[in-house]
């Protein structure tokens, strides 16, 4: 591998893996997909979790969180 080659990075995450960063169960992060909170796609009979949008969530929370 060259230096311009640089590692891929995942644009998705399971809604498993999704529900561990959030620090939720798997059923609350299903609800929070289904209610549009948390934005997915489906893949065949997958759903992944667009990973972009829920690390801006995330890092807005932190903004907002109390010191």
């Amino acid at each position: 591998m060259t230096k311009e080659h640089h590692k891929e990075e995942a644009l998705t995450l399971s809604v498993e893996h999704a529900a561990r960063l959030l620090g939720v169960s798997r059923a609350t992060a299903y609800r929070l997909v289904r209610s549009g909170e948390l934005r997915a796609v489906r893949v065949g009979r997958r759903v992944l979790v667009l990973k972009k949008p829920l690390m801006e969530m995330l890092e807005a929370e932190e903004d907002t969180s109390p010191r």
